[in-house]
């Protein structure tokens, strides 16, 4: 029987490649320890860097059969923990992000495509109610409340009295205020 603990890694390794998983077990004990120390003292977390640990060895055993080692074993075990560590700090800093922005969002309250959808909307139906208006009526009041024109400056244009405007234009804001109802106050 073949005392594992006492064989080298190179040993160790060539055994692993052939599937012996008594190797591997070695391979494990001999070096799990060590990379979680080393894990934990980059992560400060025992439970990410146990996970980081686990997934080196599981990514190992799974590829195993393939390996070639260009460095010692203990190199490569410490290249795969650390290039796992990065992978990790990536992800949790690019997840930290996306929280961050998305929390920002929230906090802003912005949801642009809704409101303006909304807006359209009801710009539509304000603009349908005042084209429903009687001709002169309609036209009077969209050189009041479009071109900002005063009564005079209607009056003068249309060739009607400012009376004759003023009642137009309050004619014109009973109806809107009938059909639109609490919309009305919202935007006159």
């Amino acid at each position: 029987m073949v005392k594992y603990n006492g064989l080298s890694d190179t040993e160790l390794t060539d055994l692993l490649k052939s599937g012996d998983h008594a190797a591997y077990t070695e391979i494990y004990h001999r070096y799990w320890s060590i990379l979680f120390r080393h894990a934990r003292k980059m992560l400060r977390d025992d439970d990410e860097a146990t996970d980081v640990v686990q997934e080196v060895f599981a990514s190992f055993w799974s590829k195993s059969a393939e390996l070639i080692f260009t460095v010692s074993l203990s190199s490569y075990l410490y290249s795969a923990t650390r290039n796992k560590i990065i992978d990790l700090v990536n992800r949790n800093k690019l997840k930290t992000n996306y929280l961050v922005s998305l929390q920002t969002f929230i906090d802003k309250g912005e949801f642009i495509t809704d409101n303006a959808v909304r807006e359209h909307e009801l710009s539509n139906q304000i603009e349908s109610e005042i084209a429903r208006l009687p001709k002169k009526m309609r036209q009077i009041f969209e050189l009041s409340r479009k071109q900002n024109l005063s009564y005079k400056q209607i009056a003068d244009e249309i060739e009607i009295s400012e009376g004759t405007v003023k009642k137009q234009i309050s004619n014109a804001i009973k109806i809107l205020k009938i059909k639109l109802g609490s919309l009305y106050f919202l935007f006159f």
